[in-house]
């Protein structure tokens, strides 16, 4: 079966699902291809797939091997979101379904097309990658500043709203273990002074080796051990 995909953004668009029909129909004519159906998504972003009810149906008959060929007017009009487009590519080659892109001359069945699979691929990765180091920058700036940076509060800080107020005796305790680990002493005698000191996690259990070993590693940087 082949099918293709239209949609618009706003209502102020109307005259476009006319001019994409327009389009795809011509380019039927012109490789003598018969039209099987036509999805349209009206008035809906291209940003997720949350409310395209026309093209998560298209997507089922896609895994379903319904589909042969989806022609479309622009990448834009499958997906404005790189991960969902790649992923929305990764389905049409897993299920040998062809893709055709008129303004971008992509068709999947060509070298190019598979050209533009691997140039899609990279992008993604591409912004995965600044995503996370965003991601990172931001996080750092709060552990900077002292902001609730995740769900768990750390050890040595009690959370106050959206703060992070340090706690005098877990601090005391922090520099403690550092100290003893610094002194050579063994991770079993360090559980073993903070059981006799009565010291616990944050959920309230006594410390083990592990706990002790990632208290270690987390705090190692921590500004509270210049004090």
């Amino acid at each position: 079966m082949i099918v293709s995909v239209l949609r618009t953004s706003t209502d102020k668009q109307d005259n476009s699902i006319h001019t994409q029909r327009d389009m795809i129909q011509n380019y039927c004519n012109l490789k003598q291809l018969q039209l099987d159906k036509e999805y349209v998504d009206e008035n809906v972003s291209g940003g997720n797939l949350k409310h395209r009810d026309s093209f998560n149906e298209l997507i089922e008959l896609v895994k379903n091997n319904k589909i042969d060929t989806i022609i479309s007017v622009s990448i834009s009009r499958i997906s404005r979101n790189t991960l969902d487009l790649l992923n929305f590519v990764k389905l049409l080659q897993d299920t040998n379904t062809n893709l055709i892109i008129l303004k971008e001359n992509i068709d999947l069945s060509t070298p190019m097309g598979k050209f533009f699979i691997s140039i899609l691929g990279s992008i993604y990765d591409l912004e995965r990658n600044l995503i996370s180091e965003r991601t990172k920058d931001i996080l750092q700036n709060k552990k900077q500043h002292n902001k609730v940076y995740s769900g768990k509060t750390p050890y040595g800080y009690n959370r106050v709203g959206n703060d992070l107020v340090e706690n005098p005796t877990e601090i005391r305790m922090i520099k403690k273990v550092h100290t003893l680990r610094n002194q050579d002493k063994s991770y079993g005698e360090i559980v073993k002074f903070l059981k006799r000191n009565k010291y616990t996690t944050k959920q309230g259990n006594l410390f083990g080796k592990n706990n002790v070993k990632s208290l270690l590693k987390t705090t190692k940087k921590s500004p509270f051990l210049s004090l």
